[in-house]
């Protein structure tokens, strides 16, 4: 009987040691861990901002893992986007102590980048991991470039619209002003070239006082980013010449890498910078004969099919003032010097519109995405009266399409400023305080009085910001983001505002009815010359 009492007492502690191994899960059972509220992308600005996180981990035998759980430790790692190594190391350690949750402030480059968030069970060593996008920015590094001129002086500066995140748009001014850039007077154009190779999108100020590359990642610039050292082969032996245009012309590929380079100088001179053959501007190619002297001046203007990936062209329009003519250039792959000359364009055998010896002066000139390529420019003859003339860049380009003459548009011989849209046969034009869309396609004026000036204020620039980049490899922009490039942007400025600040940026969605809508604005700008979309998605 004490035997059998014993052996039914080993039994007990046999089926409760059991019970206790379950506790300690020494068994076969694994916990599923489920990961959630991690964001899905982060935003931050490295150095001022904290990366974080706040996840919820649940296991499926526990329960909610908390902070300070013994069986678990929990890591954060970054890593670039794409590969690559990131300060010699192919991932970085976002918390070093283990804890839950995340919340450091790191200085890194600007970019994208992914991290991963990891659950390991100490006592089977099995982790679990999830992973967030974490985009690090700055206040320069996406959004709308605005270039100004401050002051009776005309003191070249840049502000910016800066877009921090999808819904964290905030104006910066005077980015530039500790960035090194000599100063500088008459600011004409943002040149702007947004490759995807290395290293990477180049930007260019320019002025009629000079032109200055800046840092991608920083802005900064000095002289030994000035155009003339950091372009040319040969630098200009006038003294007062400065590019005030830079152009590139994409090549027919699946990415928006340019075929050529154009810039254009203020004393009329153009110059042509051929991938295939060199990866510098050379003499100026306004010339019958290459690197000969210069034969005629340029107005600072580039025509080209706006068609970006895949590109459909190889060709430039450009406008000889002194001879009143269009001139053209076209991409030739057997013939070096045949890249460095410019030549007449001559009529068509069938089917002429206009003679392209126009005899007229040219006012303005834009190309577009419209009829895949259509380049607008609007001419002046002796009398005052303008016309409209539309030339197809497509292809080998110089095709004429279209031209508008009796335009019923009041004022169109006063407008200071054009826009033309690529979506519908729309001309945008300024006087004064009043915008105005003409409809080319039915002789037909509108004035937008959507677009609300006071009295005082006066247009400086109507631009539609059509994107270089169409080629979002890995990406997925959103509708919004992509209809951007067709909102009219209007640039004014209120000569009322005391000091230097009475620029205002205006921008316009346009619709099929011939009327627009303000989306938003934004103000304390100087006197506005261009803008351009600092693309980065």
């Amino acid at each position: 009987m004490k035997i059998r009492n014993t052996l039914l007492l080993l039994c007990l502690l046999f089926f409760m040691s059991c019970y206790d191994d379950k506790g300690n899960y020494k068994y076969s059972e694994m916990a599923e861990i489920s990961i959630e509220n991690l964001p899905e992308t982060f935003t931050f600005l490295p150095g001022i901002e904290p990366i974080v996180a706040q996840p919820k981990v649940t296991s499926s035998l526990e329960g909610e893992l908390t902070e300070g759980n013994p069986n678990f430790e929990f890591s954060y790692r970054l890593e670039k986007k794409g590969g690559g190594s990131l300060y010699n190391k192919a991932w970085i350690d976002l918390n070093p102590s283990k804890s839950l949750n995340l919340d450091t402030i790191i200085s890194i480059p600007q970019g994208n980048y992914i991290a991963w968030f990891s659950v390991k069970d100490k006592r089977t060593a099995v982790e679990y991991s999830a992973t967030f996008d974490v985009k690090a920015t700055s206040t320069i590094y996406e959004g709308w470039m605005v270039l100004c001129n401050e002051g009776p002086e005309e003191r070249m500066r840049m502000d910016m619209i800066s877009v921090i995140s999808a819904d964290r748009i905030v104006p910066i001014y005077d980015v530039l002003a500790s960035s090194g850039l000599p100063e500088l007077q008459k600011a004409t154009k943002i040149g702007f070239y947004p490759k995807q190779d290395a290293p990477n999108d180049v930007i260019y100020v320019m002025s009629e006082k000079g032109a200055y590359k800046l840092d991608r990642q920083t802005f900064e610039t000095s002289e030994m980013y000035n155009i003339y050292t950091t372009e040319f082969l040969v630098p200009p032996s006038d003294p007062d010449e400065y590019l005030i245009e830079y152009m590139p012309l994409s090549y027919n590929t699946n990415a928006p890498t340019a075929r050529v380079i154009f810039a254009i100088s203020n004393k009329g001179n153009l110059y042509a910078s051929v991938s295939n053959w060199s990866q510098a501007f050379e003499s100026p190619i306004n010339t019958s004969v290459c690197g000969g002297a210069p034969e005629y001046r340029v107005a600072p203007y580039v025509g080209i099919s706006m068609v970006r990936c895949p590109a459909n062209s190889t060709a430039g329009l450009f406008y000889d003032i002194d001879n009143k003519r269009f001139v053209g250039w076209d991409f030739n792959d057997k013939d070096i010097e045949a890249n460095q000359i410019l030549y007449p364009i001559p009529n068509p055998e069938a089917g002429q519109l206009f003679d392209f010896n126009t005899g007229m002066d040219l006012v303005y000139m834009e190309g577009t995405l419209y009829s895949d390529g259509l380049v607008y420019a609007v001419l002046q003859d002796a009398t005052g009266k303008r016309v409209v003339y539309g030339i197809n860049m497509g292809g080998k380009g110089f095709v004429q399409e279209s031209k508008y003459e009796d335009l019923n548009a009041p004022d169109l011989d006063k407008a200071t400023a054009f826009a033309f849209h690529s979506q519908f046969p729309y001309m945008f034009y300024a006087v004064g305080n009043k915008v105005y869309l003409h409809n080319l396609g039915t002789n037909t004026t509108y004035e937008m009085n959507n677009i609300q000036l006071g009295a005082n204020e006066e247009v400086t620039l109507l631009k539609f910001n059509l994107y270089h980049n169409n080629n979002w490899v890995g990406k997925t922009p959103s509708q919004e983001f992509m209809n951007r490039q067709f909102e009219l942007m209007v640039g004014s400025y209120d000569n009322s505002v005391d000091g230097v600040n009475g620029g205002k940026v205006g921008f316009y969605p346009v619709d099929a009815n011939n009327s627009v809508t303000k989306r938003a604005e934004y103000t304390g700008f100087a006197r506005i010359t261009d803008i351009r979309y600092r693309e980065q998605r």
